[in-house]
């Protein structure tokens, strides 16, 4: 039960932060898991892992909710489509995280070449459009469907695709 819940706070404060999923749906899968499980007729777990009713109940609360729901959060990290990036003015003040569950969408953003030196008035175009505190976010659709952050860097000049010519 403490690796079910030790390991959860860990997953929750790493790619929990970087999975745009707000605490309340989390919180509604946590409950669905941690749950669920008690609602299986007795017959079916007593007898094979020797618990009773509250015991089975503090296992499912403890250790196969949190268990179930950080091993999603971590397929939905670790299984992901293809990066999208983004440029965002004045990005070093605004936690893309917190800006999300506050306004429910990306801050406002110019879209920014993912590979260089593949359309080169495309980054010309982007390279222009960069100021100061810029910062360009990295992120993808996950496995499960909620986007996560996958990079968040300072834009700097960009390079083709293979190195420098």
């Amino acid at each position: 039960m403490l690796l079910g819940l030790f390991s959860f706070l860990f997953i929750f404060f790493s790619i929990g932060q970087a999975t745009l999923v707000t605490f309340t749906e989390l919180f509604r899968w946590f409950a669905l898991f941690a749950f669920g499980g008690n609602l299986l007729p007795r017959r079916w777990y007593a007898k094979g892992l020797v618990m009773d009713g509250m015991e089975w109940f503090w296992f499912n609360l403890l250790a196969v909710g949190p268990l179930v729901v950080g091993g999603c959060l971590v397929v939905n990290y670790v299984f992901r489509g293809p990066e999208v990036r983004m440029l965002v003015h004045q990005g070093q003040r605004i936690e893309l995280h917190r800006y999300w569950r506050e306004h429910g969408a990306f801050p406002p953003h110019v879209p920014w070449p993912s590979v260089a030196g593949r359309n080169p008035a495309e980054d010309r175009a982007a390279l222009a459009a960069v100021q100061p505190g810029d910062v360009v976010f990295a992120w993808a659709e996950g496995a499960l469907g909620y986007r996560v952050i996958t990079a968040r860097a300072a834009p700097m000049l960009l390079e083709p695709a293979g190195g420098r010519r």
